[in-house]
């Protein structure tokens, strides 16, 4: 008789899914975007989720969540920060490819986009098994910048450069207060974000007050998002919200007034925040995203050039964290001739 394999992939639709919510929690590579907490946030936004994990004699060791929705071209899914592989155990890695291939085929998906975990992806060799393409269109953030929590306060203070530190004395010395928000704040949240994302030509993202308040209440069951406003004279002039989940304290959406830059209020909401997380036992804090081309230059040593300096991403950097530079997004075609259609889409955006 055959040995039984040691590793089985389960699948699950359900909403709460305490043991895999725990395993990413202490998995390094576990974020939040893989948490059923995310799941349930997205289903305001029209996305449906089922997961596969992988279990060793019942302990989940690896797996991942996909979100999935249906449109004009069909089923489209994304794995954003998974597969998270609990060891490197090739018998995962294998039985992870024939799990995403069944996923795929067994739900009918047109296109998949996977986009791995920060820390300990997959391997461009084992992705390939899949037969996935580059994913070129859809603008997934690939780089962002991390900053260092542990230690101190004075720890945290030290690492940021002397001007932002300065930056952040100005707004106390200015009046600015930094006040803890709740659920009923959030409609003046979303109002502060619009407005900001409507100055820099962007689209909201959480797109509608519904959502964000649906986003809420999935993280706020177990303390995992804080609002915080930056206030001068009582009025808002900031507003921040973050995410803790296992080690990492992410700066997650923003919003600010135009007419009170001079009072340095986003200085001093992200300092604060940092503080915080430091406080709650977080390693590290991350930025969420800054642009390639700015993190690779960084790591090289060189000075930025005029465009990079007047980029947004000149505000995250005057904080002094380290650039990190994430893995590139892929799709899966399950239909080679959709693949085929891909690549001839690729070769015309390139020209």
């Amino acid at each position: 008789m055959p040995a039984k394999n040691r590793f089985e992939a389960l699948y699950s639709s359900a909403e709460s899914d305490p043991a895999w919510d725990a395993f990413l929690e202490s998995h390094p590579s576990g974020q939040f975007q893989q948490s059923t907490a995310w799941a349930s946030a997205k289903k305001a936004d029209g996305w449906n989720s089922l997961r596969y994990r992988i279990e060793d004699r019942g302990v989940v060791c690896g797996g991942f969540q996909m979100l999935w929705r249906t449109s004009r071209l069909g089923r489209i899914a994304y794995i954003s920060k998974g597969p998270v592989l609990g060891t490197p155990d090739p018998e995962i890695q294998c039985l992870m490819i024939e799990t995403l291939r069944r996923a795929a085929n067994q739900h009918r998906l047109r296109g998949l986009i996977i986009h791995g975990p920060d820390r300990d992806a997959m391997d461009d060799d084992c992705l390939r098994q899949l037969s996935v393409l580059p994913e070129r269109f859809q603008g997934v953030i690939d780089a962002t910048l991390w900053f260092d929590l542990t230690g101190s306060e004075a720890d945290l203070w030290s690492r940021m450069p002397a001007y932002n530190r300065t930056f952040v004395r100005q707004s106390e010395r200015r009046g600015v207060v930094v006040r803890e928000g709740g659920e009923k704040d959030l409609p003046l949240f979303f109002e502060l974000m619009q407005r900001t994302c409507v100055r820099q030509q962007e689209t909201p993202n959480p797109a509608s007050l519904i959502a964000l308040q649906t986003l809420w209440r999935s993280f706020a069951r177990e303390s995992k998002i804080r609002l915080t406003f930056a206030e001068s004279n009582g009025q808002p002039v900031a507003a921040l919200i973050v995410l803790k989940f296992g080690d990492r304290l992410t700066l997650w959406k923003k919003g600010w007034t135009s007419q009170n830059q001079k009072l340095r209020p986003n200085h001093l909401l992200y300092f604060e925040a940092m503080c915080w997380g430091q406080s709650q036992g977080l390693a590290f804090c991350d930025f969420y995203s800054v642009r390639r081309d700015i993190a690779e230059s960084l790591l090289r040593g060189e000075k930025l050039d005029a465009d990079q300096n007047r980029s947004r991403d000149r505000f995250h950097l005057g904080f002094g964290g380290t650039p990190q530079l994430l893995p590139r997004p892929c799709v899966y075609f399950p239909s080679s001739l959709l693949r085929l259609a891909y690549r001839g889409l690729c070769i015309l955006k390139r020209t």
